[in-house]
């Protein structure tokens, strides 16, 4: 079980670091890179570190692997309970955002990303939290069997918990999920341009479009940070797109 999940630690850091360092190469090679996703070149790198000590530590099952299970867990937990207010801007902002791409579906389903992050981000590592802390725990169950029970509950009640929150999203994906509707935003959102973000910006506006016989409304948030549209087919299903245009408000000084 240890040497399964150290595995796989080290296959997730080896993802997460390449998707770092080809952030950070774009942000230093391509033009417009760095404004568009508005990347700090400190973090990039930091984030970068922090993947190869991950990588080398899970690989030689190193003394800082429980300290780093556990800090994994703690951050997957601080990233979870603010879910609702990150999750439309952490997967562009993220020098992980390569990874994330992966889980995205031509159709526009969100159900392997919400895979990514409840059983991914929160299950597994609440394992991991339990199998390589279990030194820390075992005398506890051996001196106390009752609280140290109790104490391995909580994980293991946790793991349940993200299981059935993925459960009930998938469900709801199931119900409010349109493709039509998001070929249509993301339709209305490749028109979106940097004019309209900078004469628009802060304001959320709304439309009725056609396609075919079908009528959709849409709605149009535009915000320099994360422009986002929402499009709600007669059925009532909804789609969803967005996209950074922080290029479009970055502040032009005259030269000389």
């Amino acid at each position: 079980m240890r040497l399964a999940l150290r595995l796989v630690n080290v296959a997730v850091a080896l993802v997460t670091l390449a998707s770092a360092l080809a952030v950070l190469a774009s942000d230093l090679a391509v033009p417009g890179y760095r404004a568009h996703y508005r990347d700090a070149l400190w973090f990039v790198a930091l984030y970068a570190a922090v993947q190869l000590v991950m990588l080398v530590e899970f690989a030689r099952d190193g003394r800082l692997v429980p300290w780093l299970a556990l800090a994994k867990t703690a951050a997957a937990y601080l990233f979870l309970a603010e879910f609702t207010a990150l999750w439309p801007y952490w997967p562009t902002w993220t020098p992980a955002r390569y990874v994330y791409q992966l889980f995205e579906l031509e159709g526009g389903s969100k159900v392997p990303l919400f895979a990514l992050v409840f059983l991914g981000r929160g299950a597994f590592n609440t394992v991991n939290v339990i199998v390589f802390t279990a030194p820390w725990w075992t005398p506890l169950r051996e001196r106390r069997p009752l609280v140290g029970r109790a104490v391995t509950a909580v994980p293991i009640g946790l793991v349940a918990t993200f299981v059935w929150i993925f459960m009930q999203l998938t469900a709801e994906e199931t119900r409010t999920f349109s493709r039509d509707a998001t070929d249509v935003a993301r339709l209305v959102l490749d028109g979106v341009d940097c004019e309209a973000v900078q004469a628009n910006a802060g304001k959320v506006h709304t439309d009725v479009r056609q396609r075919g016989a079908r009528r959709y409304e849409v709605a149009i948030d535009y915000r320099c940070e994360l422009t986002r549209v929402v499009v709600r087919a007669e059925d009532g299903r909804i789609g969803t797109a967005a996209e950074p245009r922080a290029e479009c408000c970055t502040t032009q000084h005259p030269e000389g």
